[in-house]
């Protein structure tokens, strides 16, 4: 038979498990946005500076740059004081629909040196949505998805 101070016990013991549970998925989130924020700046950059592929697309260019702007964005809206989760859903979701433009856009390009150079952005954006719960946010694909892409 369980007494109520070995209850108490347990029931700490398993609150503190939970709870550096979440400190490790939010402490994930937070590490992995700042890298895709890195990654999607760095990009951007490279988009306005090259001599050739992007500068001859100014959409490619000015996804590139949206996408390095939403992913400041979301850093900043995640590393906030009092944010809630329908915030970081919200900056989430804007984040995926201007990923998967730009994603478009690189492909569409056929420039495979902006294809190698956009797999740390893919490899830090999946990581963003994997510690958001996988792919629940609108997708390309989604109806929700308002930038005239497939759907």
């Amino acid at each position: 038979m369980m007494t109520a101070s070995r209850a108490g016990w347990l029931t700490a013991a398993l609150m503190a498990v939970a709870l550096s549970g979440c400190a490790t998925t939010h402490g994930g989130l937070h590490s992995s946005a700042d890298r895709l924020d890195r990654n999607a700046q760095a990009f951007a950059q490279d988009s306005e500076e090259a001599p050739h592929g992007y500068s001859a697309n100014t959409g490619y260019t000015e996804d590139a740059r949206d996408f390095a702007d939403r992913a400041h964005e979301f850093r900043h809206t995640i590393d906030g004081e009092g944010t809630d989760n329908g915030d970081v859903k919200a900056s989430f979701d804007e984040l995926s629909r201007s990923y998967h433009a730009l994603r478009d856009d690189v492909e569409r390009s056929g420039d495979p040196e902006a294809r190698r150079n956009l797999q740390p952005v893919t490899q830090a954006y999946l990581d963003v949505e994997d510690n958001m719960g996988g792919a629940a946010a609108p997708s390309r694909y989604s109806d929700e998805d308002d930038d005239g892409g497939p759907g």
